[in-house]
């Protein structure tokens, strides 16, 4: 907690009412790595809480983080995997079940926060005819029946309980991870294929000299529909 909070209060303007952001939360790349260790908080000064100095910027922000691990707890599931809520839903949206078919977007980064591939989030582009390009946000989405393998383990096991419009940060340890589903969602662009074959490489080694390591990846999930439910 103590590296946080210096690092909130290096990043305060002194005496200005501005945004205050950990050093490892500067990027919303590096924020997805993070969620479990540095909560994803933002500290914003006002009139009434001013960080003028090093010591009021540790004490606002210790006091953000706090609140943010009261009002938002990481939950720790049986599978090994773990996530937090970032958006509730809709409260009339029914549950998903297992065995239900869902409609969902999603973006993977590793535990460090870089970027590996997404569906639906807008960050990649999709070809729509005629050499034209767009981003994929609100068009492209992951259309899948729970229980058939095409998800790893561990989202699934994080998706039961969410309901529509809801968004949350899953961290998925290789045990449950993409080897239980075939390594599908699989990636559909030359980058995204380059990142997942390189995080294969961090799983398995390079033989004696770089032994395999493993390494979690985090998914930002949010659930789009719950096929013949409301």
């Amino acid at each position: 907690s103590t590296s946080i909070l210096s690092s909130l209060a290096v990043l305060c303007l002194l005496g200005q009412p501005v945004v205050c952001w950990p050093q490892t939360l500067i990027s919303r790349r590096v924020a997805v790595g993070s969620f479990i260790s540095v909560p994803t908080v933002l500290v914003t000064t006002s009139a009434g809480a001013k960080c003028t100095d090093i010591e009021s910027c540790r004490e606002i922000g210790e006091r953000k983080v706090e609140q943010d691990i009261q009002d938002n707890p990481v939950t720790r599931l049986g599978s090994g995997a773990r996530y937090k809520v970032l958006n509730p839903g809709l409260k009339s949206s029914v549950a998903v079940e297992k065995d239900d078919t869902i409609g969902m977007i999603f973006s993977i980064s590793t535990l460090s926060g870089g970027y590996m591939y997404s569906r639906g989030f807008g960050f990649e582009k999709i070809d729509i005819g005629d050499g034209k390009r767009i981003s994929d946000q609100g068009i492209d989405s992951y259309i899948v029946k729970l229980g058939t393998q095409n998800l790893p383990i561990g989202i699934e096991d994080a998706l039961i309980g969410m309901k529509r419009g809801e968004r949350r940060r899953i961290e998925l340890p290789p045990a449950v991870g993409f080897a239980t589903s075939d390594w599908k969602p699989g990636p559909t662009t030359a980058r995204g294929k380059a990142k997942i074959a390189s995080y294969k490489r961090i799983l398995t080694g390079n033989g004696s000299t770089q032994p395999g390591f493993p390494a979690a990846t985090i998914w930002d999930v949010e659930l789009l529909t719950i096929k013949g439910k409301r």
